[in-house]
């Protein structure tokens, strides 16, 4: 917190200094009413202060602060945060009937250099967050795909702390820092429209199979981006690999020491966005269907002269990527007290949105899949995962901003695996498979809530477990 705080009263001076170096015309420029910056975005009054007409419409719950939000974000200051929780019962199948909630609190600040301080691209950024609650697959139901996606670390974590550096027009970026290997690498927002945690965030298969960070847990770690064309981009990362990073909440993401039993994991990911049956779409339009130039001369009394609109192509828009790791480091092998070296693995990711409601829009319906495959028997606990799901938005009339979604997860368990478990008496795992029905009801940019239906099937993998059905919701506010 005494970072948190120090970094902020740091963006502040600086804010301060920059506007001390400008010169009276630039500084009139800037406040064309006499009044100190700040002022100007409270004159007349805020646009979106809580109550006021704009409020229900904008970003966040908590509005503009009367001003002072906008000045800070045009300052160089952004500050955010956010709640979400999940609850969820089974009141058949799983190994007892329960019901459990679980939640996270995030916040975070990001100051942009290039408003601060004139240093195009550079962007710093700081997060942490609290997690309580327990979790419903762990404690009744005893499946690999926990139901619950915002459990795991449950105690107060400090999380990213690193910088980003774009040049060339953003067609290059450099990230160093604390952060985690799922921020960038095989991570979808469709995905985070799941509560099922084999869905959101990151395919489970890649941290359970390997040292793959992701969030709450942060190392140290490098990533380079590069975007050639608007249609492909490509990603190289190096992170830190440690037995102290999953499980320890007792740390609280604030053990940043590199030991010498430390290893690294690299990644790989090439991706491809294209947009197919591309037409001309005008560029900005009423709400109507009017283009804005017509609707603001009608609106003024004014005879419209035909102009033709601008426009630009818009087609149907996919996301393809493919992506590989490998680490050195030495890994637990089941059954054995020996370790074994040199992890790798593969992923691959494909959404397609299949049909628009109308040209150019985002209402209408895309499919996704996505998949894992870990070879290493020995060390990968499921050396495949295959995920995919189908996405609707705007089905419900008048209901443009909401989702409908599909999806299924499938994970095989390992034989070595499967035989130590069947060597404790356990039986003998051999798949796991989850099928999850949501509707996203998006009452406003900042609020949410989804009712949420599983059914867990054949959990554990060893058929010793019923089927468990899984009623819950999340919801979430953004602050």
């Amino acid at each position: 917190m005494k970072k948190f705080l120090c970094l902020l009263a740091v963006a502040a001076a600086v804010s301060s200094l920059r506007a001390q170096q400008l010169s009276p015309a630039e500084l009139a420029e800037d406040n064309p009413n006499g009044h100190s910056r700040f002022w100007t975005y409270y004159d007349p009054k805020p646009s979106n202060y809580i109550g006021s007409h704009d409020w229900w419409k904008g970003d966040s719950l908590s509005g503009d602060w009367w001003g002072i939000r906008n000045f800070l974000d045009d300052s160089g200051v952004e500050i955010s945060a956010s709640y979400t929780n999940n609850i969820a019962g089974n009141p058949v199948g799983g190994e007892s009937a329960g019901f459990t909630y679980t939640d996270n609190v995030s916040f975070g600040l990001q100051l942009n250099f290039e408003q601060l301080i004139g240093w195009k691209g550079l962007t710093v950024d700081v997060s942490g967050l609290n997690r309580a609650g327990s979790s419903l697959s762990q404690q009744n139901i005893g499946n690999q795909f926990t139901v619950q996606q915002v459990y795991g670390g449950q105690t107060v974590m400090f999380y990213a702390l690193l910088f980003e550096q774009k040049l060339l027009d953003d067609k290059i970026s450099i990230k160093a820092g604390r952060f985690s290997a799922g921020d960038d690498f095989a991570s979808s927002p469709i995905y985070w429209l799941y509560m099922n945690n084999g869905i959101d965030g990151n395919p489970q298969a890649l941290p359970v199979n390997t040292c793959f960070s992701a969030y709450p847990w942060a190392v140290w770690a490098a990533r380079l981006r590069v975007d050639p064309t608007p249609e492909f981009n490509a990603m190289v990362g190096a992170y830190q690999v440690s037995n102290r990073v999953f499980g320890h909440p007792e740390y609280h993401g604030l053990d940043w020491s590199i030991r010498q039993g430390d290893g690294v994991l690299l990644i790989s990911q090439i991706g491809w966005t294209p947009e197919f049956f591309k037409r001309p779409v005008e560029k900005a339009a009423a709400a109507d269907g009017k283009s804005v130039v017509e609707t603001k001369a009608r609106s003024e009394g004014k005879t419209f002269k035909a102009v033709a609109p601008e426009t630009v192509m818009k087609g149907l828009p996919g996301h393809y990527w493919v992506g590989g790791y490998y680490s050195p480091w030495n890994f637990a092998q089941f059954g054995t007290t020996d370790t074994a070296s040199n992890s790798y693995g593969f992923y691959l990711h494909a959404d397609q949105m299949v049909w628009q409601e109308s040209p150019g829009s985002d209402q209408g319906l895309t499919l996704w899949t996505s998949m894992v495959l870990s070879p290493q028997q020995n060390i990968a606990k499921l050396p495949f995962q295959a995920n995919a799901g189908v996405v609707y938005k705007g089905l419900v009339p008048t209901r443009d901003q909401d989702y409908t979604l599909f999806g299924l997860v499938y994970g095989k368990f390992s034989n070595n695996y499967a035989r130590t478990v069947e060597a404790a008496g356990n039986g003998y795992p051999q798949y796991e498979m989850v099928l999850e029905w949501g509707y996203r009801v998006n009452f406003t940019k900042f609020a949410y809530v989804q009712p949420d239906l599983q059914w867990v099937i054949n959990p554990g993998g060893t058929g010793r477990i019923p089927n468990a059905l899984v009623l819950g919701a999340q919801m979430s506010v953004v602050f």
